[in-house]
Formats: C-alpha cells, sequence, structure tokens
C-alpha cells in the first residue's frame, strides 16, 4: 500500500506552490498544483451571491486572475462536483449538507462552527477516480528523477518495465501515446501518454515536456501534439496509429504520488468586500485542500474548498519534469493540473 510522501499545509512545502488559476506563474524549480475546486467555489460566489466579478480592498492580484479564468464547472464530470454558495441567515450550511449527503454520501459532512449569521460561505467538494482495467506493474528498481536544479533523486515508480519487452501485450494495449515529439533514441524525446484509454469518464495524462510559465501554456503544448498526432491520423491512419501505441519493447515508467496538501490563500484574507450586495462583507477563510494519489492501480483526486519487425525501443520514461493532467474524455479542460518540477512529492524509493 502506497504510503503519503506528505500531508499537512503547504507553507511546509518550500518547493511547491498551489496556484489558483492555470494562468497563475510558476517561479523557476518549482512544482505547481492546480485543482478545479477552489475556483468552482469562487465562481459560485459571483454568480449566487455577488451577482458579477468579486472586488476586494487592495484588488490583490488573485482576485483579477479569479475573475477572469473560465468557469471549470463545466469540464467536470457530472456528479463528480458540488458547489456551491450563499449567506448562513438564507440556509447556505443546510443546502452543502443536503447536497453533499446526495452526491457524495461517504463523505463526512463538514462543520463550520462560529458563522455569524449574516455570514457568507461559498464551498466546493470535488472528488475523481481513474481505474486502471489493468494494474501496471510496479518498478522493482528506483527511478532516477533529474529535477530541473540538475538533483538526482531516487523515487518509486510504476508501469511497463524493460524487462516486460515483447510479453504482457493486453497490458501494452492500455496506454495510448497523445504525442511524440523526437526520435526514440533522443534523450530530449518529448511525449504524452493517457494511461488507460478506455478509462471513462476521465482520463489520466502524463506529459513529458520542457517547462512552461504557467500551467495554462503547458496545458497549451499538450493539445499542440494532440492536434498534430490526429491530423497525421487523417492523413496516415496506418503511421499515426504506430506512433500511437506502445510498442512490443517500449518502455513507461511513472512516479508514484500520494500526497494530501492544505493550503490558505492568505492574500485574500482578510479583505472587505468592494461589491455593492456584500457591503461590510470580509473574506475570513480562503482554503483548499487536495489529495492526489497516482499509482499502478489509477489515480485519485479529492479536493475540499471553503471559498513492429524489432522496432528501435522507445522510452516513455518520466525521469524529469512533467505534467499530469485529469480531465473529462474528450475536454480540452482539465479540472486538476500538476507541473512536477522536483521531488518534493514523489514517492522516494
Amino acid at each position: 500500500m502506497l504510503k503519503k510522501t506528505f500531508e499537512g499545509s503547504s507553507t511546509e512545502l518550500g518547493n511547491t506552490e498551489v496556484v489558483p488559476t492555470l494562468n497563475t506563474s510558476i517561479e523557476k524549480g518549482q512544482n505547481a498544483v492546480w485543482c478545479a475546486s477552489f475556483l468552482a467555489a469562487w465562481k459560485s460566489m459571483i454568480d449566487e451571491v455577488a451577482k458579477g466579478d468579486i472586488s476586494l480592498d487592495n484588488s490583490p492580484s488573485t482576485v483579477k486572475l479569479l475573475n477572469k479564468a473560465g468557469d471549470p464547472r463545466s469540464y467536470v464530470p457530472p456528479g463528480s462536483m458540488f458547489a456551491t454558495a450563499g449567506l448562513v441567515q438564507r440556509g447556505i450550511v443546510g443546502r452543502i449538507r443536503e447536497g453533499l449527503e446526495v452526491s457524495f454520501p461517504a463523505k463526512p459532512v463538514p462543520s463550520f462552527p462560529g458563522l455569524a449569521d449574516d455570514a457568507l460561505l461559498a464551498y466546493s467538494y470535488l472528488e475523481a477516480n481513474v481505474g486502471f482495467s489493468i494494474p501496471y506493474f510496479q518498478n522493482r528498481k528506483p527511478l532516477m528523477f533529474t529535477d530541473s536544479g540538475g538533483k538526482k533523486s531516487k523515487i518509486s515508480s510504476f508501469g511497463i518495465r524493460s524487462k516486460d519487452d515483447y510479453a504482457y501485450y493486453k497490458l501494452r494495449k492500455q496506454p495510448r501515446v497523445l504525442f511524440r515529439d523526437g526520435d526514440p533514441f533522443d534523450p530530449d524525446l518529448e511525449f504524452a501518454v493517457d494511461l488507460c484509454s478506455e478509462s471513462s469518464p476521465s482520463q489520466i495524462i502524463v506529459a513529458r515536456i520542457e517547462r512552461e510559465p504557467t500551467l495554462a501554456k503547458a496545458l497549451k503544448r499538450l493539445r499542440k501534439g494532440e492536434k498534430k498526432l490526429r491530423k497525421l491520423l487523417e492523413d496516415n491512419p496506418e503511421y499515426a496509429e504506430y506512433h500511437g501505441r506502445i510498442g512490443p519493447n517500449d518502455t513507461l515508467l511513472v512516479p508514484d504520488l500520494f500526497w494530501e496538501i492544505s493550503h490558505r490563500y492568505s492574500e485574500l484574507e482578510g479583505k472587505h468586500f468592494r461589491n455593492p450586495d456584500l457591503k461590510g462583507q470580509r473574506l475570513d477563510i480562503a482554503q483548499q485542500d487536495v489529495l492526489f494519489r497516482l499509482d499502478r492501480s489509477g489515480a485519485e483526486l479529492k479536493s475540499e474548498s471553503k471559498v513492429v519487425c524489432l522496432p528501435v525501443p522507445t522510452h516513455y520514461v518520466l525521469d524529469r519534469p512533467f505534467l499530469i493532467c485529469m480531465r473529462k474524455r474528450d475536454s480540452a479542460m482539465p479540472y486538476f493540473a500538476m507541473w512536477v518540477d522536483n521531488a518534493d512529492l514523489l514517492t522516494p524509493w
């Protein structure tokens, strides 16, 4: 059983950022985690209470990013998220409890002690799983991960190992290469892989690509690669099919991840609203809790927010910084994205 690499406050992580939007800049050398739950709570507050963009004292830049960001609620698979907002005196706490009991009966009902009658509460909970039809192999050797600064770490991983060549053809059909840029023997090969092409309604994608300044631009790079392969499929189906499969002697190795982070958007807390309908209100708590697991059996996400002849083998090995995203199948936008730049949240060997 995979153990959590980290559980605690984001302030305890020196090299990992929890970002409010996909367009938030990422510092070099940092991991970046984004989940739709906080933005969904924010958009619920705009729609159901403020009736317009949120305005806070001193206009923190995060507010502008959140207001401008696209609404993620339509990108989440039906039944995977509950989001609402309202005033305590108008029964928002009861609505949250009732909504969670219907949508997520196994989740403990949250408590909100000490709320005043005129308090505003925005809440969101997201839960999604992608189970692999066939479990991958656990790698019995350490994978050497090299971060963007050149530091090497031995980490735990899963996938299809080099020792498994010319075997396990059914398992090899499970993943799907979404794009590949470079020659198989190129150490700087860029690629993206859907780890279970039959999963529904969501898919889990890993992509070894060059660093981008934001998650939005990294995802744009992913979509560009996917579009290129789709065009190739139209023009030359047989060649595209060759590019899209894991070959009989290819390797696929993915780092194990299991962590739980609680993050406070402190730059928003303590600020008074400037919206006419929220006059006198202050944003006291802006919190997001995210749990993510990726191992040989699949991926799990929970987030709560308050507010063919002997081919040259291709090695799809995530041994340097890479992108992870969870998205509704056939959707362009994800509801979870992470740039893994360092080994902070990877499972050590």
